[in-house]
């Protein structure tokens, strides 16, 4: 097949989705198929200068872009080049498959149905949380569906009516920015002719959002994820020295972006309790964002600052040594839709604690990890647990390896493969919509937006 990847985030921004889709296309390549990836430039021309420029093949399309100023690792890109159309066109994609509900995904599902071809959305980020922790967003959301949804897919006249009510002010800017996304992604993906949740937490979101004029089947497939290498000796023992960690050390820690809705600062807290009773714990970030500066001054302000340790960006085919030195690993984000990092401390067989008990299937407790609470003193009863107990880390470790050693990238490829297959088969009987321009549509938008 040739199937078509659209991501709104992708190299140089360093994120999930970006390991995601870089994953997907290099397993999808390996399987036969033909496959492009669909994403911004990071600038409004891509110079032969720029790294990335060097480095991919021509089956990576960049599309201008500026800088949002919502996020320092996402632009926005000029929606809908005729250059670019043009290219989608003439490919004549099998299938296309969408990571993110935001420019460059519209621009895949514009051409989708203009071309008549069977589209599959994964959702990916959980934007409804992500709400709480930047409200500022709320421009950015309105746009979406009062320019780029029109312009994008023919609206029926009950998503007109749904987008209308959208724009109405509510009191507070959180539940705003809360309901338009709900109810955009709904519209959205009630238009999919396949939607991909991740973890069981986002299945149950997504079904939640239903209703009698909106309803898609969601299938729960987690993205695969295989074992990064493992350190030699000498790799080990550098990056100890490096960063402080002597062989009596009990180090945990946690591994992604050091954003907020994270829920980070919880384990500055929690760290009090731990380094009071473990004199020889040691707490360790790995990685970097606009968040960390805040962190930092936290864990300035600690009793226990001496012993918390911030690394910076590593790169992903680095962090196996990092695993190898965490005794546990901690997940306390309650925002994330499956957690990468979790799989990759699994396969390393680092004992795991983490908050979320519907986000990822390698981890049973009491078995590969724990369920905390979301609070700072039970986090630090579990993680104390696993840390005085070197033979419970071995066992929760080997457990929680052959967990995650099931969802491998293989694995989980052919059962993507197996929905393309399913969607592309079923595509043939199914009424195609009428393809109208993206100026039209707009128009009989603006028009019923005007009588409202």
């Amino acid at each position: 097949m040739r199937i078509g990847l659209f991501t709104d985030t992708y190299r140089p921004t360093i994120n999930g989705i970006t390991y995601v889709v870089e994953t997907v296309k290099k397993e999808l390549e390996a399987a036969g198929h033909d496959v492009y990836v669909f994403c911004p430039a990071r600038g409004l021309r891509l110079s032969k200068k720029n790294e990335s420029a060097k480095l991919e093949d021509d089956h990576i399309v960049r599309i201008p872009s500026i800088p949002s100023g919502f996020f320092d690792d996402f632009d926005i890109t000029l929606f809908l080049p005729p250059r670019i159309l043009r290219q989608i066109k003439e490919m004549e994609f099998d299938v296309i498959h969408i990571f993110t509900p935001s420019q460059v995904g519209l621009l895949g599902i514009n051409a989708a149905l203009k071309q008549k071809t069977p589209f599959v959305v994964q959702h990916s980020t959980d934007l409804y949380q992500f709400a709480e922790n930047y409200p500022n967003v709320l421009p950015g959301s309105l746009a979406l569906v009062g320019v780029l949804f029109p312009m994008s897919m023919k609206l029926q006249g009950q998503d007109i009516r749904e987008i209308i009510k959208l724009h109405r002010p509510r009191r507070k800017i959180t539940q705003w920015n809360q309901d338009i996304i709900s109810k955009a992604i709904t519209i959205l993906y009630s238009k999919a002719d396949a939607v991909i949740a991740l973890s069981r937490k986002s299945k149950k979101q997504l079904e939640s959002w239903q209703d009698k004029a909106y309803r898609y089947k969601v299938t729960l497939m987690p993205n695969g994820v295989d074992a990064l290498p493992s350190p030699s000796a000498s790799q080990l023992a550098a990056f100890r020295k490096q960063w402080g960690l002597e062989l009596i050390d009990e180090v945990f820690g946690f591994v992604g972006r050091l954003a907020e809705e994270k829920n980070l600062p919880v384990l500055i807290e929690a760290f009090k309790q731990i380094g009071r009773d473990r004199p020889h714990a040691k707490l360790l970030f790995v990685g970097d964002f606009e968040y960390r500066k805040v962190l930092e001054k936290m864990a300035a302000e600690s009793p226990y600052a001496d012993r918390i340790i911030f690394t910076g960006f590593m790169n992903r085919e680095d962090l196996g040594v990092v695993y190898a030195a965490l005794n546990v690993f901690v997940f306390p984000s309650l925002k994330d839709t499956q957690g990468w990092v979790l799989h990759e401390a699994a396969l390393a067989g680092t004992p795991i604690v983490m908050i979320d008990r519907e986000l990822s299937e390698v981890i049973h407790d009491g078995k590969s990890g724990y369920f905390a609470k979301n609070n700072a003193s039970d986090i630090a009863r579990k993680v104390t647990d696993l840390l005085k107990d070197p033979k419970k880390q071995a066992a929760f470790g080997e457990y929680g390896k052959a967990l995650a050693g099931n969802l491998c990238q293989a694995k989980q490829t052919r059962k993507l493969i197996d929905l393309y297959e399913l969607v592309v088969a079923r595509y043939g009987t199914k009424p195609q919509p009428v393809a109208r321009t993206a100026v039209a549509r707009a128009k009989e938008f603006y028009a019923r937006l005007l009588q409202s």
